[in-house]
This record gives C-alpha cells, sequence and structure tokens, in this order.
C-alpha cells in the first residue's frame, strides 16, 4: 500500500473530531470535507481489505486519502487517541491548505503553532506513530468515482 502524507492522518482527524463521518451501511461511508463543500464516498469490500474514495488523493495519487484514514480511525482500524482528538475540531483544512499554496508542512506548523505547548509536543508524536502503523497495512487501495449528489 504506497503510503500517504502525513498531512493526511491530520485532516482525517479533524474530520473524527468534527463527526464529519457517516456510515450509511456496512461498506460505505460519507466524509464531509472540512470546509463542508464536498462529500466523498469510501467504500470497502465484503471481506474489509479492499478500500476506495472517490477523494482527490485516492483517486489520484493512490494512497488513502484522509477520507479512507477517518473511515479507519472510526472503525478502529487506526487507532485514534482521545486525548488529543479536541485538537482538531473545527480546522478548516481546506482553507489552511490554499493559504500556503498547498505546502502541507506550513499548515502543520501552523496549526500546531496554536496548541498548548504540551499538544505541540504530543500531537506530532502521536501522528507519527499513527503513520508507522499504516507501513504494516496490506490494505488495497483503489480508486472510485461515486456518484455526487
Amino acid at each position: 500500500m504506497k503510503q500517504p502524507p502525513i498531512a493526511k492522518l491530520y485532516e482525517a482527524y479533524s474530520a473524527v473530531a468534527d463527526q464529519r463521518i457517516h456510515q450509511i451501511d456496512e461498506t460505505h461511508w460519507q466524509i464531509i470535507s472540512s470546509d463542508r463543500a464536498q462529500h466523498y464516498t469510501v467504500i470497502s469490500s465484503d471481506n474489509g481489505q479492499t478500500f476506495s474514495s472517490d477523494d482527490n488523493a485516492t483517486y489520484w495519487q493512490g494512497y488513502p486519502g484522509y477520507p479512507i484514514l477517518a473511515t479507519w480511525l472510526t472503525l478502529d482500524v487506526l487507532p485514534t487517541d482521545h486525548e488529543i482528538l479536541p485538537s482538531f475540531k473545527n480546522i478548516n483544512w481546506h482553507v489552511r491548505n490554499e493559504a500556503v499554496h498547498n505546502h502541507y508542512d506550513q499548515a502543520i506548523d501552523q496549526f500546531l503553532s496554536e496548541q498548548s505547548d504540551k499538544m505541540a509536543k504530543v500531537i506530532p508524536l502521536v501522528l507519527a506513530a499513527g503513520m508507522n502503523k499504516l507501513t504494516s497495512f496490506n490494505y488495497t487501495i483503489k480508486r472510485n468515482r461515486a456518484v455526487k449528489k
């Protein structure tokens, strides 16, 4: 499985914190973007070994984008650290990323500078551990183009 940039895990945590993930049925989820302008569909295979999404990162880059990562956090496939979760509430990553011309590291640095000293240290460690866990995942990632409603 191709690894996503760590910025996608930051975005996924915000989706979880804002409760923007809605399970439609056993194999379908709808994830609403941080600016609430888009929604994405995540689909899993019946055996849960293949995930697809219609977000641009998954579709064009072939790695699990934040909608798949948020689904995994919700399903506890990827553990969620509930201590840091409140820090991610109401973060509009779309606006932040646009402001720094999609230099995701700069958006993350800005986000971390707004946190308490403790959270500014803990959050990168927790998310780095999450990224490390992703390296052991053996899921198949596919793109889909779900019909937009």
